[in-house]
């Protein structure tokens, strides 16, 4: 049903049957660039970046909320994770340290230390 959109430069052909030609081409131009605006419109939309789901959470930063001997628990956006450190030259993330989620691994992120220069 909501295909049925895409073809209104076809439905709008119709104007030519029932109104005189100046007219109707004035209407089928109308509807052509209202067309034009909606597939616009529905281009932008479906390029926009993915916002929810694992693939938004890549690239994030969240912070250390509690350090185990072989994992991390970490808070993004309000939710705990449990995490694994992956990157830190010879040292463990402290409580409270930013840092930036590469990888998700099941239900289990991979972090990395944040870069100092930028903030979430």
């Amino acid at each position: 049903m909501c295909h049925l959109v895409l073809l209104m430069p076809v439905f709008g052909l119709a104007v030519f049957l029932f109104l005189p030609l100046p007219v109707a081409v004035a209407a089928y131009l109308v509807i052509v660039a209202m067309t034009a605006l909606l597939y616009r419109a529905i281009y932008h939309a479906m390029c926009r970046p993915v916002v929810t789901g694992k693939e938004a959470m890549l690239g994030a930063h969240a912070s250390v909320t509690r350090v185990d001997l072989d994992r991390l628990v970490v808070c993004l956006r309000g939710e705990l994770w449990t995490a694994n450190p992956a990157g830190f030259t010879g040292r463990i993330p402290q409580t409270g340290e930013q840092v930036l989620i590469t990888e998700i691994r099941g239900n289990r992120l991979v972090v990395g230390p944040a870069s100092e220069n930028s903030s979430d």
